[in-house]
């Protein structure tokens, strides 16, 4: 990899709908990437702000910047036709609120290619816009066969998140069309998971790269919304998935389906008050509570923390809001 024409191309794909206000550093973070062999797909999703001037923008600047205007399809609808417009071997994804470090896709190929693996993967940076100062400590690259990945993935002894599609190097050989669902939010639980189904080798490394920019003011990202309840098909999608093409793994994903209940009710209880439950969510409260009763013997059986266990039975026997949500 010592000559740009040896290296192999990555396609790094930002989805981008009505973000004028942090494209330009996203898009910055990805032009001044110290490993140069890549080429940079936006996909303006019917963005009604700047965003898609500033796109065709920072093409002008940059030739390897491509932009692909098309009707508002949503986040899965973009990724997914990144994917088909890709033409690298590997391929990355960024988020057009967030930024990359420098070194991120030098260090991720140089991974990929010495250790043979098909997923590259590290947490990401959670922050609120300010400069991020990383504690020094050293380096390390952990190896897993895709049974030990997936464990992990689905959380077996873990509490650890590893759905999220940024904060990745993916083959792009792994990836299959139209590989994240569409009219559903926690569509990176399915994609990625079909991408590890794929895979024989996933590495992950210790240092961070990825900058996940949340904004304290975001009603999206920090309020509770029937959004949230897609994770309910999702899940079903996971099970089927799991049962047609890995079904060694069916028990972990009926679990995480289960694990979805407490979830959700948690959530809501944190989240909203009494008051707000019971008038405008109180169907599926209900539906979650029974569920979450059907599947307890279950749940106090599986290799989950103890911690967990014992707040899933405070919710079942808390009857402050669900004695009166069954009224």
């Amino acid at each position: 990899m010592t000559k740009a024409s040896k290296e192999p191309l990555i396609s790094v794909i930002i989805p981008v709908y009505n973000v004028e206000e942090y494209l330009d550093r996203c898009l910055e973070s990805a032009t001044l990437q110290t490993y140069k062999n890549i080429e940079i797909i936006l996909i303006d999703d019917g963005s009604t702000d700047n965003s898609g001037k500033m796109c065709d923008e920072w093409a002008e600047k940059d030739r390897r910047i491509r932009v692909i205007h098309q009707k508002n399809g949503g986040l899965s609808n973009a990724r997914n036709k990144g994917i088909e417009e890709a033409k690298g071997e590997f391929i990355s994804f960024i988020d057009s609120n967030d930024w990359i470090e420098a070194n991120m896709l030098t260090d991720f190929i140089s991974i990929a290619m010495t250790q043979h693996c098909d997923i590259v993967c590290s947490d990401p940076f959670h922050t609120n816009g300010k400069k991020q100062i990383s504690k020094k400590r050293k380096k390390k690259i952990i190896t897993y066969s895709q049974y030990e990945f997936v464990k992990r993935y689905l959380k077996i002894n873990s509490n650890k998140t590893l759905y999220y599609a940024h904060s990745k190097l993916f083959r792009k050989n792994i990836i299959e069309a139209n590989i994240y669902p569409e009219g559903l939010t926690a569509e990176d639980v399915v994609g990625t998971y079909i991408c590890i189904l794929n895979s024989k080798k996933i590495c992950l490394t210790t240092q961070k790269y990825y900058n996940y920019f949340y904004n304290p003011n975001s009603i999206t990202r920090n309020g509770f919304n029937k959004n949230n309840f897609d994770l309910i098909p999702i899940w079903d999608k996971m099970i089927d998935i799991t049962k047609k093409r890995a079904p060694q793994y069916i028990t972990w994903a009926k679990l995480n389906r289960a694990r979805i209940n407490y979830t959700l009710l948690m959530r809501m209880r944190l989240q909203l008050s009494k008051e707000i439950i019971l008038t405008k969510y109180k169907r599926e409260y209900v539906e979650l509570l029974n569920n979450l009763k059907q599947n307890l013997s279950f749940l106090l059986k599986s290799p989950i923390p103890i911690s967990r266990k014992l707040t899933i039975i405070f919710i079942i026997l808390d009857s402050k809001i669900h004695l009166t949500a069954e009224e």
